[in-house]
């Protein structure tokens, strides 16, 4: 009595069967579906047209896999996939204020998480304190990574008059969120809270720049 592979349910016959064309031909489709993985050379690629859309190489000289799209060869998305963003505002901010940037705009064609790596660059006047606030967002968002407090830096007071300004300070944040299939942004939320007993001070916010990684895909 004939039976099937376990794995592409491939025709097996015994000596009563009949010999029948169709189950032959039956068979190659079923090989010509799960073709597996062409070995090459990145000289000796196999010439391929749309029929071949999905198919793989793999080159032994140069240790790539490529996938064919229909029209040319492509790198799987196995490593993370990055953008990157920059904002210089140069704007001042008084105390228990809040800013918003926008630092770049991405699409992603698979879901995941989103990890969020921003540093910011900015100074304090030298005769107030000022608690200095920095959080990740996605779409508009905060989404702090760790324990969802804000990355938080207390400049202290440096001088005890004038006007001028300290040196510059970075602070670095980082920042996870997940996103799904289409177009979203990544920015910074920075704000500050009083740190003198005047309520006074002013921050000048200069720069920020960073990069959103889509850093695995959704189990589902």
């Amino acid at each position: 009595m004939s039976d099937t592979t376990p794995r592409l349910g491939l025709k097996t016959w015994d000596q009563s069967d009949p010999f029948l064309r169709q189950d032959f031909n039956d068979n190659n489709a079923r090989l010509d579906a799960y073709p597996g993985v062409y070995i090459c050379t990145s000289a000796s690629r196999p010439t391929w047209g749309a029929a071949q859309k999905g198919l793989r190489i793999f080159e032994t000289d140069t240790r790539r896999e490529l996938m064919w799209s229909g029209t040319a060869w492509r790198e799987p998305l196995l490593t993370p996939t990055a953008w990157t963003g920059y904002v210089a505002p140069e704007v001042a901010i008084g105390h228990d204020a809040h800013l918003y940037y926008k630092l770049g705009t991405f699409t992603v064609n698979r879901p995941g998480n989103l990890r969020l790596d921003i540093s910011a660059i900015f100074q304090v006047q030298s005769i107030y304190t000022m608690n200095v606030h920095m959080r990740p967002q996605v779409d508009g968002n905060d989404c702090d990574l760790g324990s969802g407090s804000a990355t938080f830096m207390r400049v202290p007071q440096i001088q005890t008059s004038g006007g001028g300004w300290s040196r510059q300070w970075t602070v670095p944040c980082q920042g996870m969120r997940s996103v799904g299939v289409g177009s979203h942004s990544f920015g910074l939320h920075v704000y500050t809270t009083d740190g003198s007993v005047t309520k006074a001070g002013s921050m000048r916010f200069q720069s920020a720049r960073g990069f959103a990684m889509l850093v695995n895909t959704s189990d589902t």
